[in-house]
C-alpha cells in the first residue's frame, strides 16, 4: 500500500507535543523484506529509560545481522 513520503509523521508528532522521550530501534524485516521497527516511549523527562531500553533491545535482538533480501 502506498503512503505519502509523510505518514511517518503521525507517529511522531504525539510525543513532540506531550514532551515524552521515544526513540525508534530497528526489530527486523517484513516477510516481504519491508524494514520494522520498534518505538519506545517513556514518561516526561525520563530519556534514562528509553536509552536504556533501546540499549537493552539492540543487544538482546539480533537485528544488526540481519539484511533485506535484494534482487
Amino acid at each position: 500500500q502506498a503512503v505519502g513520503p509523510w505518514a511517518w509523521n503521525a507517529f511522531c508528532y504525539p510525543f513532540n507535543l506531550t514532551g515524552q522521550p521515544a526513540a525508534t530501534v530497528p526489530r527486523g524485516f517484513t516477510a516481504a523484506g519491508l524494514p520494522i521497527g520498534l518505538q519506545l516511549v517513556a514518561r516526561r523527562f525520563d530519556e534514562t529509560t528509553v536509552l536504556r531500553a533501546s540499549a537493552a533491545f539492540e543487544a538482546a535482538a539480533s537485528w544488526a545481522d540481519l539484511r533485506p533480501r535484494i534482487g
